[in-house]
Protein backbone atom coordinates (compact mmCIF):
# COMPACT_ATOMS: atom_id res chain seq x y z
CA UNK A 1 0.00 0.00 0.00
CA UNK A 2 2.83 2.31 0.71
CA UNK A 3 4.67 1.13 -2.09
CA UNK A 4 1.42 2.43 -4.07
CA UNK A 5 1.26 5.59 -2.46
CA UNK A 6 4.66 6.11 -3.22
CA UNK A 7 4.28 5.17 -6.73
CA UNK A 8 1.53 7.63 -7.31
CA UNK A 9 3.41 10.62 -6.09
CA UNK A 10 6.51 10.18 -7.79
CA UNK A 11 4.75 9.70 -11.56
CA UNK A 12 3.41 13.77 -12.13
CA UNK A 13 6.96 14.43 -10.90
CA UNK A 14 8.61 12.82 -14.00
CA UNK A 15 6.28 13.11 -16.12
CA UNK A 16 6.11 17.06 -15.80
CA UNK A 17 9.72 17.19 -14.95
CA UNK A 18 11.77 19.75 -17.11
CA UNK A 19 14.38 16.46 -18.10
CA UNK A 20 11.95 14.72 -19.72
CA UNK A 21 11.31 17.50 -21.80
CA UNK A 22 15.25 18.16 -22.46
CA UNK A 23 15.73 14.33 -23.09
CA UNK A 24 12.90 14.81 -25.88
CA UNK A 25 14.78 17.62 -27.34
CA UNK A 26 17.90 14.97 -28.03
CA UNK A 27 16.00 12.60 -29.42
CA UNK A 28 13.96 10.58 -27.33
CA UNK A 29 10.33 10.17 -27.47
CA UNK A 30 8.14 10.73 -24.64
CA UNK A 31 7.67 6.86 -23.37
CA UNK A 32 11.72 6.73 -23.80
CA UNK A 33 12.73 9.90 -22.03
CA UNK A 34 10.15 8.98 -18.89
CA UNK A 35 11.60 5.01 -19.12
CA UNK A 36 15.42 6.55 -18.85
CA UNK A 37 14.87 9.29 -16.72
CA UNK A 38 13.30 6.81 -14.44
CA UNK A 39 16.31 3.89 -14.86
CA UNK A 40 18.97 6.56 -13.77
CA UNK A 41 17.02 7.13 -10.70
CA UNK A 42 16.92 3.24 -9.20
CA UNK A 43 19.36 0.79 -10.97
CA UNK A 44 18.19 -2.14 -11.29
CA UNK A 45 14.60 -2.81 -11.58
CA UNK A 46 12.51 -4.84 -13.79
CA UNK A 47 10.21 -4.01 -16.70
CA UNK A 48 7.44 -3.87 -14.44
CA UNK A 49 8.51 -1.94 -12.02
CA UNK A 50 10.47 0.15 -14.47
CA UNK A 51 6.04 1.04 -15.97
CA UNK A 52 5.56 1.64 -12.30
CA UNK A 53 8.50 4.70 -11.98
CA UNK A 54 8.36 5.54 -15.30
CA UNK A 55 4.27 6.39 -16.62
CA UNK A 56 4.73 4.43 -19.15
CA UNK A 57 1.82 2.14 -19.55
CA UNK A 58 2.79 -1.33 -19.23
CA UNK A 59 1.39 -2.03 -22.60
CA UNK A 60 3.87 0.06 -24.11
CA UNK A 61 6.73 -0.48 -21.70
CA UNK A 62 8.64 -3.11 -23.17
CA UNK A 63 8.81 -1.60 -26.73
CA UNK A 64 10.14 1.17 -24.85
CA UNK A 65 13.02 -0.52 -23.10
CA UNK A 66 13.68 -2.47 -26.47
CA UNK A 67 13.97 0.62 -28.09
CA UNK A 68 16.36 1.85 -25.32
CA UNK A 69 18.48 -1.12 -25.54
CA UNK A 70 19.05 -0.77 -29.51
CA UNK A 71 19.78 2.87 -28.83
CA UNK A 72 22.64 1.70 -25.75
CA UNK A 73 21.01 3.80 -23.31
CA UNK A 74 19.81 0.48 -21.51
CA UNK A 75 21.62 -2.64 -20.09
CA UNK A 76 19.95 -5.62 -19.16
CA UNK A 77 20.84 -8.54 -17.02
CA UNK A 78 19.54 -12.29 -17.65
CA UNK A 79 18.01 -14.48 -14.70
CA UNK A 80 14.91 -14.90 -13.53
CA UNK A 81 13.41 -11.83 -14.00
CA UNK A 82 15.48 -9.57 -16.63
CA UNK A 83 16.82 -6.65 -14.90
CA UNK A 84 17.53 -3.04 -16.60
CA UNK A 85 19.90 -0.68 -15.70
CA UNK A 86 20.49 2.97 -17.67
CA UNK A 87 24.26 3.39 -19.17
CA UNK A 88 25.76 5.88 -17.62
CA UNK A 89 24.14 9.33 -18.04
CA UNK A 90 27.67 10.89 -18.46
CA UNK A 91 28.23 9.09 -21.32
CA UNK A 92 24.47 9.50 -23.10
CA UNK A 93 25.08 13.52 -22.53
CA UNK A 94 29.01 13.77 -23.72
CA UNK A 95 28.11 11.79 -27.04
CA UNK A 96 24.78 14.23 -27.79
CA UNK A 97 27.06 16.82 -27.43
CA UNK A 98 29.61 16.05 -29.27
CA UNK A 99 26.96 14.76 -31.99
CA UNK A 100 25.23 18.28 -32.10
CA UNK A 101 29.11 20.13 -32.12
CA UNK A 102 29.82 18.42 -35.25
CA UNK A 103 26.47 18.76 -36.98
CA UNK A 104 26.43 22.41 -35.76
CA UNK A 105 30.26 22.54 -37.62
CA UNK A 106 29.15 20.77 -40.65
CA UNK A 107 26.10 23.47 -40.99
CA UNK A 108 28.04 26.51 -40.83
CA UNK A 109 30.72 25.55 -43.20
CA UNK A 110 27.84 24.24 -45.62
CA UNK A 111 25.03 26.89 -45.52
CA UNK A 112 27.78 29.40 -45.61
CA UNK A 113 28.95 28.66 -48.93
CA UNK A 114 25.23 28.48 -50.76
CA UNK A 115 25.07 31.16 -53.12
CA UNK A 116 22.55 33.80 -51.87
CA UNK A 117 19.90 35.29 -53.89
CA UNK A 118 17.93 38.57 -53.45
CA UNK A 119 20.90 39.68 -50.54
CA UNK A 120 19.61 43.57 -51.63
CA UNK A 121 16.45 43.22 -49.81
CA UNK A 122 15.34 45.01 -47.31
CA UNK A 123 14.30 43.57 -43.86
CA UNK A 124 12.39 45.13 -41.49
CA UNK A 125 13.18 44.64 -37.69
CA UNK A 126 10.81 45.39 -35.24
CA UNK A 127 10.74 46.32 -31.19
CA UNK A 128 13.44 47.27 -28.95
CA UNK A 129 14.66 43.73 -28.08
CA UNK A 130 15.41 42.68 -31.56
CA UNK A 131 17.20 45.59 -33.10
CA UNK A 132 19.42 45.38 -30.24
CA UNK A 133 19.85 41.31 -30.34
CA UNK A 134 20.23 42.30 -34.58
CA UNK A 135 22.78 44.79 -34.22
CA UNK A 136 24.80 42.15 -31.28
CA UNK A 137 24.62 39.75 -34.18
CA UNK A 138 26.05 42.06 -36.55
CA UNK A 139 28.28 43.07 -34.31
CA UNK A 140 30.09 39.98 -33.69
CA UNK A 141 29.76 38.54 -36.78
CA UNK A 142 32.68 41.46 -38.22
CA UNK A 143 35.45 40.19 -39.98
CA UNK A 144 37.00 43.62 -41.07
CA UNK A 145 35.70 46.44 -38.99
CA UNK A 146 32.43 48.10 -38.06
CA UNK A 147 31.14 51.88 -37.54
CA UNK A 148 28.60 52.42 -35.06
CA UNK A 149 26.30 55.33 -34.40
CA UNK A 150 24.59 54.66 -31.48
CA UNK A 151 23.12 56.77 -27.92
CA UNK A 152 24.97 56.11 -25.10
CA UNK A 153 22.70 54.15 -23.23
CA UNK A 154 22.21 51.15 -26.06
CA UNK A 155 26.22 51.46 -26.41
CA UNK A 156 26.42 50.05 -23.65
CA UNK A 157 24.21 47.13 -24.26
CA UNK A 158 26.88 46.68 -27.19
CA UNK A 159 29.99 47.17 -24.87
CA UNK A 160 30.72 44.04 -24.64
CA UNK A 161 30.51 42.54 -28.11
CA UNK A 162 32.80 45.69 -29.04
CA UNK A 163 34.95 44.96 -26.70
CA UNK A 164 35.94 41.27 -27.72
CA UNK A 165 36.13 42.51 -31.52
CA UNK A 166 38.91 45.30 -29.99
CA UNK A 167 40.13 41.36 -28.46
CA UNK A 168 40.51 40.11 -31.71
CA UNK A 169 41.99 43.32 -33.48
CA UNK A 170 38.87 44.15 -35.32
CA UNK A 171 38.86 47.95 -35.44
CA UNK A 172 35.58 49.72 -34.39
CA UNK A 173 34.53 53.15 -35.30
CA UNK A 174 31.67 54.74 -33.46
CA UNK A 175 30.05 57.88 -32.51
CA UNK A 176 27.72 57.73 -29.30
CA UNK A 177 25.18 60.43 -28.65
CA UNK A 178 24.40 61.43 -25.03
CA UNK A 179 25.81 63.24 -21.59
CA UNK A 180 27.61 59.77 -20.45
CA UNK A 181 31.34 59.33 -21.39
CA UNK A 182 32.12 55.51 -22.15
CA UNK A 183 35.92 54.61 -22.27
CA UNK A 184 35.56 52.32 -25.05
CA UNK A 185 38.33 52.57 -27.63
CA UNK A 186 37.63 53.44 -30.77
CA UNK A 187 34.02 54.85 -29.49
CA UNK A 188 34.15 58.98 -29.96
CA UNK A 189 31.02 61.26 -28.22
CA UNK A 190 28.66 63.84 -30.20
CA UNK A 191 30.28 66.72 -29.41
CA UNK A 192 27.78 69.09 -31.76
CA UNK A 193 23.92 69.79 -31.66
CA UNK A 194 22.51 65.96 -30.15
CA UNK A 195 19.79 65.58 -32.39
CA UNK A 196 19.05 62.14 -32.27
CA UNK A 197 16.10 62.54 -29.88
CA UNK A 198 14.34 59.26 -31.66
CA UNK A 199 17.29 57.16 -30.18
CA UNK A 200 19.06 56.45 -33.74
CA UNK A 201 20.69 53.25 -34.32
CA UNK A 202 23.54 52.69 -37.42
CA UNK A 203 25.70 49.92 -37.79
CA UNK A 204 28.13 48.68 -41.09
CA UNK A 205 29.91 45.80 -40.94
CA UNK A 206 32.60 45.12 -42.92
CA UNK A 207 31.29 47.07 -45.93
CA UNK A 208 28.01 43.69 -46.03
CA UNK A 209 25.87 44.56 -44.40
CA UNK A 210 23.97 47.59 -42.30
CA UNK A 211 21.44 47.91 -39.78
CA UNK A 212 19.28 51.51 -39.32
CA UNK A 213 17.24 52.32 -37.39
CA UNK A 214 15.75 53.86 -34.02
CA UNK A 215 15.69 51.92 -30.77
CA UNK A 216 13.08 54.20 -29.04
CA UNK A 217 10.08 54.40 -27.84
CA UNK A 218 10.60 49.80 -26.85
CA UNK A 219 6.61 49.69 -28.77
CA UNK A 220 7.92 51.73 -31.59
CA UNK A 221 11.57 50.63 -32.13
CA UNK A 222 12.10 49.84 -35.23
CA UNK A 223 15.30 48.89 -37.77
CA UNK A 224 15.98 47.90 -41.43
CA UNK A 225 18.67 45.48 -42.22
CA UNK A 226 19.92 45.00 -45.86
CA UNK A 227 23.07 43.99 -47.80
CA UNK A 228 22.45 46.74 -50.24
CA UNK A 229 24.94 48.60 -51.33
CA UNK A 230 23.34 52.06 -52.24
CA UNK A 231 22.31 51.69 -48.93
CA UNK A 232 25.38 50.50 -47.04
CA UNK A 233 27.15 52.86 -48.81
CA UNK A 234 25.03 56.07 -47.87
CA UNK A 235 25.13 54.87 -44.07
CA UNK A 236 28.99 53.90 -43.96
CA UNK A 237 29.32 57.89 -45.52
CA UNK A 238 27.24 59.16 -42.88
CA UNK A 239 28.73 57.43 -40.10
CA UNK A 240 32.52 59.04 -41.35
CA UNK A 241 31.14 62.44 -41.77
CA UNK A 242 29.78 62.07 -38.37
CA UNK A 243 33.51 60.87 -36.87
CA UNK A 244 34.88 63.81 -38.83
CA UNK A 245 33.09 66.63 -38.16
CA UNK A 246 33.00 65.52 -34.17
CA UNK A 247 36.69 64.70 -34.20
CA UNK A 248 36.47 68.26 -35.27
CA UNK A 249 34.63 69.31 -31.96
CA UNK A 250 36.56 67.58 -29.70
CA UNK A 251 38.96 70.20 -30.47
CA UNK A 252 37.26 73.46 -30.04
CA UNK A 253 37.03 75.50 -27.21
CA UNK A 254 33.01 75.48 -25.28
CA UNK A 255 32.15 78.71 -27.21
CA UNK A 256 32.86 77.47 -31.00
CA UNK A 257 30.60 74.73 -30.16
CA UNK A 258 27.64 76.82 -28.52
CA UNK A 259 27.85 78.93 -31.44
CA UNK A 260 27.02 75.61 -33.36
CA UNK A 261 24.67 74.42 -32.03
CA UNK A 262 22.76 77.26 -32.05
CA UNK A 263 23.10 77.70 -35.77
CA UNK A 264 22.21 74.11 -36.19
CA UNK A 265 19.28 74.89 -34.29
CA UNK A 266 17.74 78.06 -36.22
CA UNK A 267 18.67 75.98 -39.78
CA UNK A 268 16.76 72.39 -38.24
CA UNK A 269 13.23 74.34 -37.07
CA UNK A 270 13.30 75.30 -41.26
CA UNK A 271 13.71 72.07 -42.48
CA UNK A 272 10.73 69.39 -42.32
CA UNK A 273 10.89 66.32 -40.39
CA UNK A 274 8.93 63.55 -39.36
CA UNK A 275 10.07 63.41 -36.15
CA UNK A 276 10.87 66.77 -33.27
CA UNK A 277 14.37 68.09 -33.44
CA UNK A 278 15.47 68.97 -30.09
CA UNK A 279 14.48 72.29 -28.73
Amino acid sequence: MRESLLYKKRVPEIRNNKAISTLEKLGLSNYEARAYRAAVSRPPMTGYKLAQMSGVPRSRIYETIERLITKGLLIYQSGEKILLASLDFKSFLEKKESEYRDDIGYLKEYLSKIPRSGTDAIWNINGRDQVIKTALDLIGSAKKYVYIEVMAEDLLLLKKTVRNLHENKIPIYAVYCGENRTNIAGCIQHMGECRLSCNEIAVVVDGKQSLIGVTQPDDGASAALTQNRGVIHIVEEYIRHEIFLNSLFAAQDKESVKLYRQQYRKLMRRLPTQIETVS
